[in-house]
């Protein structure tokens, strides 16, 4: 599944990839933080389009009726979605019935191939498009009041699908990869009107000759250094992943 993701742009780059504008006061913020490593877990603020626009929501989908003490709990279990169940899933069916879509921004994201049958010995990769700095992952969104600090707080889920041969081969235990929307299909998805079968039909695994690969360093998996730097997205040679 897609839990660790790579958001390496500008505002500027994002304004003029989407041609949405995006908050002042959040673009000052962004362009002092990089964002070579994300990790799901840690429900960092991103943004996210949607069809109002760019919003900054946390990753980890919490649902509008969830009580406060499970919302930890359900954002660690909706980081991801399953494409061919979500509309058979109680988290995710609000959000559809309100069209509630969105496009994750990313410029790369990373995966484990296993090298054991038990998951002892894994390999990280880096993943990303050939020909697209910036691309997008689909995804459904939801607004939850947190009624303990009287706070509204977004949140995003991203779409998965079957695994393309590429990922078929990094991603070897699970066999899945994100929900990689074509550009031409963005405005698409985006749009309130569609129906079941037109949501379901975007959601296939992007063109294997699309897409790059790389391993990097088990740095990514550091508890001590930071794995939010830029060597963290570096090609590595089998013999230097440590």
């Amino acid at each position: 599944m897609c839990y660790h993701k790579s958001n390496n742009f500008t505002p500027d780059e994002l304004q003029t990839r989407y041609g949405a504008p995006t908050d002042a006061a959040w673009s000052e913020r962004w362009r002092a933080e990089p964002h070579y490593h994300e990790n799901g877990f840690d429900h960092l603020l991103s943004p996210v389009l949607t069809k109002d626009g760019f919003g900054y929501f946390s990753w980890g989908l919490i649902p509008w009726y969830t009580k406060p003490e499970q919302s930890l709990i359900i954002r660690n279990q909706t980081l991801n979605c399953i494409s061919e169940e979500m509309f058979d899933k109680p988290s995710f069916r609000d959000s559809l019935k309100d069209g509630k879509r969105c496009l994750v921004p990313m410029t790369g994201f990373y995966e484990w191939k296993w090298l054991d049958s038990k998951g002892k010995e894994k390999l990280p990769y880096y993943i990303y498009l050939k020909d697209q700095k910036i691309f997008s992952a689909a995804g459904l969104y939801s607004t939850w009041h947190d009624k303990a600090n009287d706070t509204t707080v977004h949140t995003y889920t991203i779409l998965t699908t079957i695994a393309n041969p590429l990922m078929t081969e990094i991603h070897n235990m699970k066999k899945r990869m994100p929900v990689i929307m074509p550009r031409e299909f963005e405005k698409d998805w985006l749009n309130p009107t569609l129906t079941k079968d037109d949501v379901l039909a975007l959601c296939q695994p992007l063109d294997n000759a699309k897409m790059d690969a790389h391993p990097i360093s088990k740095r990514i998996t550091s508890k001590k250094d930071s794995t939010n730097v830029p060597e963290v997205m570096a090609k590595v040679e089998s013999g230097l992943l440590f």
